[in-house]
């Protein structure tokens, strides 16, 4: 089968289209440049996707890895030669699989091909399944080496002995260690462990319902001694409860005498005969401001009084000038007379003298009687009687203080009295004789409160052995499966003990078959890895894994593919894998994705010039980012391709 034109809408490539030529081609692209996506593209149209493949951490499948970045549906065209007629493969979405649509037509006439389908077209193309081919004749980045595979063991055993199809070892020991370890994989693992498992829970259920059973018995009895002891505690407090009943009545009882007799010390409440029901603040007011006014009515009747006495006295002198001015007034007319009667002037000069005395002593000693009759005609200030206002008030004051004392000393006695009552007080009282229990009312509570926890405790637990007792079972039925799993544990036992006889059989007889499977690939796979070293190494030998070992000039052991250099070791593996494709896959094309990056300019040299020998004989597509694979090329004759459309 050669390759004649790819077109991709795939991962980064929109609609591009490569054309490699009939043997070996170089395609240079830089990084980025969608190698890897046309070595991805050639596998998914030849095998498909497998949807089944999920995102993982570090990994994405190749269903989210390859969806196309311009937003397109992922599909791609493959037009290639097959038992010489050219034919076209296309693959397109279908559903929820991105290329689930297949199609296989011949490219001139359009008629399908027959026996082509999706699921089949790989291995009838290549000759071989994905694990076979992927190992052999497809070589992704950085993926030289080869994982074991029993679909791969299996072609190269039986092609390189007989050329038959014949069952591998790996896979008829697989089927035997599957049996096998379906009895027994490991202590933990197998129909054995589990049927051992099983019996050992047979045995731990018998022991547990019987633990159970003595564990419920131990409960039930430890639950009848907590419920007496209960009973007892309850019984205390009762009597507990009736003494402070007995005691509360007592209270009650002397709160109400007492209450009674602050009754009686409440005086009535009777208006003043003075004050009414003033408060005592006014009342005290009221008698000081009495007290005052009859103070000033005493003082201001002694004023008057004071003023009388002076009146009494002005109104004697009044009446004395009177008189003297009635003397005078005599002595001027016997004066006047005399002066008439003598013609004496000195009389006369007496008599005008006594003339004016007697006007002025009458005259002035009338008004000063006139006055004090004025005076002594006020009358005195009635003056409120003495009734001792302030010793009255401070008595009312007193009374009040007294009064209102006792109404407290009433209500606080009341409200006591009412305190017991709403607790349950009352007048009368059983005559019962009551001895207090030997422990207070607070130790017998507390433990009663932990005799309840205890037993709330042992009651679940009794509930808890009771439930797990009815959810295991008769005991019965546990002894009868437990005989039937030590008859099913026999038989296992002895299909064990066979299945390991015939794997040590089957061991045996893979000797002889490694005598004829290894040589034929490791003389091939040798020879290879000698052009591509340039005879360094000349000698390489596979384990049944695909594990190598190299040898060569100049050394005396082998050497471990792990114990050489990366460019080495990348060259080790692509012998293996030519001499794989040599043997198993015959006529596919070979694609190498950087198969060479690792290699050094002279093993590189050799690498192309084999490759380039093996062109003769089969398509070999080969990737790389570098440009001297395309320099050795193109000094070589062989096609280059850089980039596509």
């Amino acid at each position: 089968m050669k390759i004649k034109k790819l077109t991709a809408t795939f991962g980064g490539l929109d609609g591009a289209a490569l054309e490699p030529g009939d043997g070996l081609t170089v395609i240079t692209a830089p990084n980025e440049g969608g190698k890897s996506t046309w070595a991805g593209f050639w596998k998914a149209m030849l095998y498909g996707i497998d949807t089944r493949e999920r995102d993982k951490t570090g990994f994405l499948a190749d269903k989210t890895r390859y969806l196309p970045w311009s937003g397109a549906p992922m599909a791609g065209e493959a037009q290639v030669e097959w038992e010489g007629r050219e034919i076209t493969l296309r693959r397109f979405p279908i559903r929820t699989n991105p290329l689930g649509g297949f199609e296989a037509v011949y490219t001139a006439t359009g008629d399908p091909v027959p026996g082509l389908a999706a699921a089949n077209a790989g291995e009838q193309l290549t000759g071989v399944g994905k694990e076979v081919y992927l190992r052999s004749a497809f070589v992704g980045q950085g993926g030289a080496a080869i994982s074991p595979s029993r679909e791969l063991e299996a072609r190269i055993a039986a092609l390189a002995t007989s050329g038959e199809e014949d069952v591998a070892y790996s896979a008829v020991e697989r089927t035997l260690k599957d049996w096998r370890n379906r009895r027994r994989a490991n202590r933990a693992n197998g129909l054995i462990p589990e049927l051992e498992e099983e019996r050992s829970q047979l045995n731990a259920a018998l022991q547990e319902m019987a633990e159970a059973r003595r564990r419920k018995a131990d409960a039930e009895r430890e639950l009848e001694r907590l419920e007496a002891r209960q009973r007892e505690l309850r019984a205390d407090l009762d009597i507990w409860a009736r003494i402070e009943k007995h005691q509360l009545n007592r209270r009650y009882g002397q709160a109400y005498l007492e209450w009674e007799k602050a009754k009686e010390a409440v005086p009535e409440d009777r208006p003043h005969p003075i004050f009414g029901t003033m408060t005592g603040e006014r009342a005290w007011a009221l008698a000081q401001e009495r007290q005052r006014e009859r103070e000033a009515a005493l003082e201001e009747n002694r004023r008057r009084e004071d003023r009388r006495a002076e009146a009494e006295k002005q109104r004697r002198r009044g009446q004395i000038e009177t008189r003297l001015g009635i003397l005078l007034g005599t002595a001027m007319l016997l004066m006047l007379a005399a002066q008439l009667l003598g013609g004496r002037w000195l009389l006369a000069g007496l008599a005008c003298a006594a003339a004016l005395a007697w006007g002025f002593c009458l005259l002035h000693g009338r008004k000063l009687v006139r006055r004090a009759k004025e005076i002594l005609a006020v009358p005195a200030i009635p003056v409120p009687e003495d009734e001792n206002w302030l010793a009255q008030a401070a008595a009312y004051r007193e009374g009040l203080a007294q009064a209102r004392q006792a109404r407290a000393a009433e209500e606080a006695a009341r409200r006591r009295m009412e305190d017991l009552a709403a607790q349950g007080g009352q007048l009368f009282d059983t005559l019962e004789l009551l001895h207090e229990p030997p422990q207070s009312k607070a130790a017998t509570a507390a433990q009663l409160a932990a005799v309840e926890r205890e037993l709330a405790w042992v009651q679940k637990e009794l509930a808890r052995t009771e439930g797990a007792l009815s959810h295991m079972g008769a005991p019965e039925d546990v002894e009868a499966r437990r005989g039937e799993l030590d008859g099913q544990l026999a038989r296992r036992l002895e299909e064990y003990d066979a299945l390991t006889a015939a794997l040590e059989a089957l061991g045996a007889a893979n000797d002889q078959l490694r005598q004829r499977f290894s040589p034929a690939l490791n003389e091939k796979a040798g020879g290879l890895f000698a052009a591509l070293t340039g005879g360094r190494w000349d000698r390489l030998t596979l384990a049944r894994d695909f594990s190598a070992q190299a040898a060569g000039e100049g050394t005396v052991l082998p050497h471990s593919a792990l114990a050489l250099s990366t460019g080495t070791a990348e060259q080790l593996y692509l012998a293996v894998r030519l001499a794989v494709c040599r043997l198993t896959v015959p006529d596919a094309p070979v694609l190498l994705d950087d198969a060479l990056c690792a290699f050094d300019d002279k093993r590189m040299g050799l690498a192309l010039a084999l490759l380039k020998e093996l062109g003769a004989e089969r398509q070999i597509l080969l990737f790389s980012c570098h440009g001297r694979e395309a320099a050795w090329a193109r000094a070589h004759g062989v096609p280059v391709i850089e980039g596509w459309r």
